[in-house]
């Protein structure tokens, strides 16, 4: 099944990104699905892409302000500073929002951006323990050297789906990881969009593209 999700919500008209103005855009325009950055700051969850500083944390909206349409799309979460040292305590702010706004773990996807596969590997299993549960973890590809690697942690299940550049997605490549495991990003032109789809693709982040 298509997946299209809005990049950091809808970002039009001097829209910001990753706002709730620019998730209320995505569903006003039909997306059925968005993905947004959240950063771990002063013992929150921050929807922001670059780190905030400290004076703009209050004008930034929190993770569980994020939910206002419940279960009716579905949700690509990139976390951006996610470690070992913080992952407890940022797994159980996340716990909180998702059970307080009774999100269905089905229709989210954890994608912490990390591309060291080795601490990958172990923030998956930090997840998988916490909730106990089947839940969609994303692995993140953005260069070559990553590929094989990140194919062997969807091989033995530790990862469900692989967060790519879409510029990496060649035929080479897709022998490797099946195009069905893809989320790609970020594709914002249709012909792009339709030479993926014919290599089996069907999950995608866009800016533009509303199909």
């Amino acid at each position: 099944m298509i997946k299209i999700f809005a990049h950091r919500g809808f970002v039009q008209n001097n829209i910001k990104q990753n706002s709730i103005a620019s998730l209320k855009n995505a569903f006003k325009n039909g997306f059925k699905a968005v993905e947004f950055d959240i950063w771990w700051q002063e013992n929150q969850l921050f929807l922001s892409h670059d780190k905030p500083s400290k004076s703009s944390l209050f004008n930034l909206p929190r993770f569980g302000d994020y939910f206002i349409y419940n279960n009716q799309i579905d949700y690509w979460i990139d976390f951006k500073n996610i470690d070992e040292n913080n992952v407890r305590e940022v797994l159980r702010l996340v716990k909180n929002d998702l059970d307080s706004n009774k999100i269905n773990l089905e229709q989210v996807y954890f994608a912490p951006y990390i591309t060291n596969s080795e601490l990958a590997e172990k923030i998956a299993r930090e997840f998988r323990n916490f909730f106990g549960k089947k839940i969609n973890f994303l692995g993140v590809c953005d260069h070559q050297s990553q590929v094989l690697k990140i194919s062997e942690l969807l091989d033995i299940e530790v990862i469900d789906y692989v967060s790519i550049d879409y510029k990496l997605i060649t035929k080479g490549n897709l022998e490797l990881i099946d195009p069905k495991k893809i989320f790609a990003w970020t594709v914002n032109d249709i012909h792009i969009y339709n030479d993926l789809m014919v290599m089996g693709v069907d999950k995608f982040a866009t800016d533009n593209l509303v199909i």
